[in-house]
């Protein structure tokens, strides 16, 4: 007995050794140098008469301090290759009126901003063609039965759209239903909800054959209860054309935040901002209401 608890002491001596000189090894390692940089987004496009250029500042990411490190006041400026104007100021960063300077398809914008505290950045960004894409869309019902409870009425919906030919294309397709009812003959409630499809960002490589992309979704809410409780529900489709940047973008930041692999490597999110970080890109858009009921 007394050989196994000198043993045992003699183990725990080791292991706190051990772990002593493992704390004195990494208090010398010295985290990698702080590179202060602008972070910008934006996405401009011509459905919009206001454009906002979102600036803030990296962060560091081996700091305990709380205080955050901001880009200090900031100025720009955006260019059509023609004309040149500076952009308001806002409390988030940066924007311009399209009276100021209209977003136009087919041409490129260079994106200009400074920091008080000594940073720069500037990115491009030409503005995708302007389509009509065909968009047409389906509806049936789907009954779901579960033993023991009541069935539930799901509305299943089927969008489809046109490619467009002879082109490297990038979409973005996002939805909204709207429900309404009257009350008392005066009174109108209104209510909303966002339509996830099961792919928002889509090349034209899930184009079939006939230059055909279709997509499928379900309204989240019981369609039996929207029968029921209000008169009319419309659906808003939004198809969005977009830049490569666009796409890349937001796939790298999905592919970060959806990884099943915790031993995988940690991709860096896409970035076209020349000296400093984020994304400058655009889009045009198309749409499509469909009344449900």
């Amino acid at each position: 007995m007394m050989k196994y608890k000198s043993f045992i002491n003699m183990m725990l001596l080791v292991f706190i050794l051990t772990g002593y000189g493992c704390e004195k090894y990494v208090s010398y390692v010295d985290p990698p140098a702080f590179e202060k940089k602008l972070v910008i987004t934006s996405f401009i496009s011509p459905s919009d008469t206001v454009s906002n250029i979102y600036v803030t500042s990296n962060q560091p990411l081996y700091f305990f301090n709380e205080q955050i490190e901001e880009p200090g006041y900031v100025t720009g400026s955006i260019s059509d290759g023609t004309r040149e104007i500076l952009l308001d100021t806002t409390s988030s960063g940066l924007s311009f009126r399209s009276d100021q300077m209209p977003v136009i398809s087919g041409k490129t914008y260079t994106l200009k901003v400074w920091g008080s505290k000594g940073l720069y950045a500037e990115a491009t960004t030409t503005i995708p063609k302007q389509h009509e894409m065909a968009i047409n869309v389906d509806t049936n019902i789907v009954i779901q039965e579960v033993p023991g409870y009541e069935p539930d009425i799901q509305l299943r919906i089927i969008t489809e759209f046109t490619d467009i030919p002879d082109e490297k294309n990038y979409y973005s397709i996002a939805g909204r239903f709207t429900l309404f009812k009257t009350i008392d003959g005066s009174e109108t409630v209104i209510h909303e909800g966002v339509v996830w499809f099961e792919k928002t960002y889509i090349t034209d490589m899930d184009a079939d054959s006939d230059n055909k992309i279709k997509l499928e979704t379900w309204i989240s809410d019981s369609y039996k209860y929207i029968l029921q409780n209000y008169d009319s529900a419309f659906l808003n489709i939004y198809l969005m054309n977009t830049e490569e940047a666009y796409y890349l973008y937001h796939t790298s930041i999905y592919e970060n935040d959806n990884s099943d692999n915790p031993f995988s490597e940690v991709k860096p999110v896409y970035s076209n901002i020349n000296g400093g970080l984020g994304v400058f890109t655009s889009y045009t858009i198309d749409s499509l209401v469909y009344r449900i009921k």
